[in-house]
């Protein structure tokens, strides 16, 4: 099976981001999306993998082989997936803020994320052969990538509304393709729509109980926080936002411009992209490809570009009613950056 190597790909500690900001319309190209991971991919026998299903608010607790998931009726999901720290050196490049010393452990700029069409068992369906109790509360999904800085599974603690959406799936196949390794081999989680550390990679058990399940990245990582660190609670869905495909910074002929860009809401269709140059007026983009309750919004506009120096803008709304906003708060380590981006632009002197 092939799989991601560097080739395309700018390192980010061990994590790769895509070098190209253009990231597709329908879908990203498999050997074009990002790569997170804390270690090395971890190398899964089919053979000998089976996905465990335990935990105090299921019925019976149970195993089940890649071929049973696979004989399991198949949902598809067409849906976007993002790094909650997604963008996080904005916070430092155009939010003012410092982080301290080994706390943005992975320096993404704007590209950890991507489009996908999804499919597998929906979640539900694998919590009804077990059965889930009356009390269950909270689910709790857990990989094989082990050698990691909390020293234990990767996991991550979902509500059991969540859990219970006809969305959420167990995804064996990415693009019409089966998973590779890189992106989560046998089988990974898909929670669409919120931050992509749910998404569970390399799944090897998933807990349903009645209280509330502690880990690492639950408790302690992925978490709302004031910038003095106070904690606000989980973070969960992604906010409305939206960024160009442009490199950071990008540099342009003069005259005419296509550019483009995604935006994106959790849940929710995107109602307008608006976009403008050197401080001035907001114009309409033009919303160009996917629109759904868990695709992004890819979107185009023209610019007449004159020679020097630039900063564009976008700003995206969702059919709720949300926007953007001007500046956000800084976060002590770097997550869920939503607010517009002033991106420079350099526009090269006609030859």
């Amino acid at each position: 099976m092939r799989d991601a190597s560097t080739h395309g790909y700018i390192a980010r500690g061990t994590s790769l981001e895509p070098e190209s900001a253009d990231l597709g319309i329908d879908s990203t190209p498999v050997e074009q999306f990002f790569v997170c991971k804390v270690a090395t991919v971890p190398t899964i026998d089919v053979a000998d993998w089976t996905l465990h299903v335990t935990g105090d608010a299921v019925t019976n607790s149970g195993s089940l082989d890649y071929a049973t998931l696979q004989r399991l009726p198949q949902h598809r999901v067409d849906s976007w997936l993002e790094c909650a720290g997604n963008g996080r050196m904005m916070f430092e490049l155009v939010g003012g803020g410092e982080f301290s010393s080994g706390s943005a452990e992975t320096p993404w700029m704007l590209g950890a994320m991507g489009m996908a069409s999804w499919e597998g068992p929906t979640l539900p369906s694998v919590l009804e052969i077990v059965g889930v109790t009356a009390d269950a509360s909270w689910v709790s999904p857990a990989g094989l990538d082990v050698p990691n800085r909390e020293g234990e599974p990767v996991r991550m603690c979902l509500p059991i509304e969540k859990a219970l959406h006809p969305d959420t799936i167990i995804a064996l196949r990415m693009n019409g393709e089966p998973l590779q390794p890189a992106h989560g081999f046998p089988a990974r989680l898909l929670v669409p729509g919120w931050i992509g550390a749910y998404s569970v990679k390399w799944l090897d058990r998933i807990e349903v109980s009645a209280d509330w399940i502690p880990s690492w990245r639950a408790d302690d990582y992925y978490r709302l926080r004031t910038p003095e660190g106070a904690d606000l609670g989980p973070a969960t869905a992604h906010p409305v936002k939206s960024s160009l495909a442009l490199p950071w910074p990008a540099t342009l002929e003069p005259g005419g411009n296509e550019i483009r860009g995604y935006a994106r809401a959790a849940g929710v269709p995107i109602k307008q992209v608006e976009w403008s140059v050197d401080g001035g007026p907001w114009q309409a983009a033009e919303l160009t490809g996917p629109n759904g309750d868990w695709t992004w919004s890819p979107f185009r506009f023209e610019w007449e570009a004159a020679p020097g120096e630039h900063i564009l803008r976008c700003r995206a709304s969702d059919v709720l009613g949300n926007t953007q906003p001007e500046t956000m708060p800084f976060h002590p380590d770097g997550i869920l950056w939503h607010s517009i981006i002033p991106h420079p632009v350099t526009v090269i002197a006609a030859r």
